[in-house]
């Protein structure tokens, strides 16, 4: 079986204007802060702006970065999970999770070159549950 591996991290929300360049101007001062994401995805809402959500290396460098940029931000957490693709690669351990009556409010998956990278969310009432299993199916953080 090939190596899963799992952390719990920082994610944050941002809410720009849905108008075009607002994306580039934010990874352009991401950038220029040197700030390095592991995930940012982002659909426009119902109130016609845009929300992104970044999941950055290091959550108390985007912290400051926000505070600096006086960026109004919203945390939460996630759980993050990856390794080595495969068909099939997630189905064990979303059948533990589901097993173990966690429900999963969302997820956020890509694979390339091989490998995938995998942000999930659960009510925080279920955090402990999801750590545990997790803890059984994956490799030491």
């Amino acid at each position: 079986m090939a190596t899963m591996r799992w952390s719990q991290m920082t994610d944050f929300a941002i809410d720009l204007p849905n108008r075009p360049g607002e994306l580039a101007r934010l990874a352009a001062r991401l950038r220029a802060a040197d700030v390095n994401l592991l995930g940012l995805w982002g659909a426009e809402t119902d109130d016609g702006q845009g929300t992104f959500y970044c999941v950055p290396e290091s959550s108390d460098q985007f912290r400051e970065f926000a505070r600096s940029a006086e960026l109004d931000v919203r945390e939460g957490l996630t759980f993050y999970l990856r390794g080595e693709d495969y068909v099939g690669a997630l189905v064990r351990t979303l059948e533990q999770i589901a097993g173990a009556n966690v429900n999963l409010l969302g997820i956020q998956t890509i694979a390339a070159e091989g490998s995938y990278g995998c942000f999930v969310w659960a009510d925080e009432n279920d955090w402990d549950r999801l750590v545990r299993i997790l803890d059984e199916v994956c490799q030491p953080r």
